[in-house]
């Protein structure tokens, strides 16, 4: 009897086991970013899962792991990398320590302030050109997001280059980023996204760069009281996924992937664009005073800001630099 129990037990275990197994998805996609809950870079990952595991073309099991949950930037570039992560969303600013020619995102006062034409370029042969790069790195770049217009915020109007002289502000860890700030009259001090918040209170940083919505996620504006209206630069999310991860998939599956993109771009910009509505009037409720630049004034900081950097670029990129920056400046008089 004791048998029989024991060889019902053990078939009803295989038979659980095996109907467990049977229900497990043949792809697992974990997509890290390092931003809150309901960002537009969340919100935009959040999509590519919906609508794959909605494919009948790739069984997946999806999920998205927000605000940091599987490590730091470094944490997550080297997980897409090495294959611990399967895809992340990453300000380009982020893998220049990886390819040092996607520092081109980082240029000040170099790329096109009308939206559309910047998504255009995201589609234009030379960002094409640039994303192959990543390919020697183990990961391959699938899309760009755009998530906002970099603008200043710190304790004062930040409309000239004297105001900039002599303050710190956290940069990320980008070279070229590094040189912008030097170039504005700053000192750069690098640091943890999640510690920029309590080094603005404490006044250990005077100034930090981000996008309208980034800097009201992380409620920059209860530390600041100025918001300064530049729209030097602008903070692109790049999409990588682990090569071998993504060499092993079906064409099916490939293809749900590279299908979801266009709906989850358009669900992050589409949110930018909102929260940035929103993050204006929550600035005017809190009583931040918002500084819009004239023409000269934007054009002055342009002429002593962006020449330093292009040159810091061709410097460190040789040949290959250059033909990358001639292309994405082709596009851009055309």
């Amino acid at each position: 009897m004791k048998h029989a129990l024991k060889m019902t037990t053990a078939i009803t275990l295989v038979l659980v086991a095996g109907a467990i197994g049977a229900q497990a998805a043949d792809v697992t996609l974990k997509i890290a970013h390092i931003l809150p809950d309901g960002d537009p870079r969340d919100l935009g990952a959040d999509k590519i899962v919906e609508l794959v595991e909605a494919d009948a073309r790739c069984d997946v099991d999806g999920q998205v792991y927000p605000s940091g949950q599987l490590g730091m930037f470094k944490d997550i570039n080297e997980g897409v990398q090495f294959g611990s992560i399967e895809m992340s969303v990453m300000p380009a600013s982020y893998i220049v320590g990886t390819e040092p020619l996607l520092g081109v995102f980082d240029f000040p006062f170099f790329w096109p302030k009308d939206v559309d034409a910047l998504l255009a370029l995201h589609k234009s042969p030379a960002m094409a050109s640039m994303a192959s790069e990543m390919e020697k790195h183990n990961m391959v770049m699938l899309d760009v997001w755009h998530t906002g217009y970099k603008q200043w915020t710190a304790n004062k109007p930040l409309n000239t280059l004297e105001a900039y002289d002599g303050l710190v502000s956290r940069v990320m860890p980008s070279p070229v980023l590094a040189e912008e700030q030097k170039a504005f009259g700053l000192t750069p001090v690098t640091m943890p996204f999640p510690e920029t918040y309590s080094a603005l209170q404490s006044g250990a940083i005077d100034a930090q760069e981000n996008p309208i919505p980034t800097s009201w996620n992380m409620k920059f504006h209860e530390v600041q009281s100025h918001v300064t209206m530049t729209y030097h630069g602008n903070l692109d999310q790049v999409i990588l996924v682990n090569k071998p991860w993504w060499d092993g998939l079906s064409e099916g599956c490939q293809s749900a992937i590279k299908d979801a993109m266009p709906e989850a771009n358009k669900i992050t910009l589409e949110a930018t664009m909102a929260q940035e509505e929103q993050a204006m009037k929550d600035f005017e409720a809190a009583g931040v005073t918002v500084v819009e630049l004239t023409d000269e004034e934007r054009e002055a900081m342009k002429a002593a800001v962006l020449p330093p950097v292009l040159d810091f670029y061709a410097k460190t990129n040789g040949e290959r630099g250059a033909e990358i920056l001639k292309m994405f400046e082709d596009e851009m008089s055309n």
